[in-house]
């Protein structure tokens, strides 16, 4: 009866401490540094322009994965997971330059196609005139 009690006793304390330990540990999370705020602007810069870009035509996966991760980083913010913030605001910069990059990429793929077409055109029309 007596282990009993003491083994009681021992799991409530044990429960007691490690409740304690994880409320410890969430009022001591890091602190998100301006550098780390720095980082989620510039993310949330980046997908401005490849919106701008056209990036929702050309890439609209690429400025989706964006998104989340800003959302990501948004919600390690109010924890705050400073590590986590840091991660998902660079993986949402990474993502919205890729957006920008591929759409930009299939602009000039557009813009080579319609100067293929205009060349093809004025070559014909050579052609006509010299018979």
């Amino acid at each position: 009866m007596l282990f009993m009690k003491r083994s009681i006793l021992l799991g409530a304390a044990l429960f007691s401490l490690l409740f304690v330990a994880a409320l410890t540990g969430i009022a001591w999370a890091d602190a998100i540094s301006p550098s780390q705020e720095q980082e989620f602007v510039d993310a949330k810069g980046a997908l401005e322009a490849a919106r701008k870009a056209e990036g929702e035509k050309f890439a609209p996966s690429y400025i989706k994965q964006a998104e989340d991760f800003l959302k990501i980083a948004g919600s390690a913010r109010s924890i705050p997971d400073a590590a986590g913030f840091s991660r998902a605001s660079r993986l949402a910069r990474a993502y919205a330059d890729l957006a920008r990059a591929s759409a930009e990429l299939n602009a000039d793929i557009e813009m080579l196609a319609t100067t293929q077409e205009t060349l093809l055109k004025a070559k014909a029309e050579i052609d006509r005139l010299k018979k």
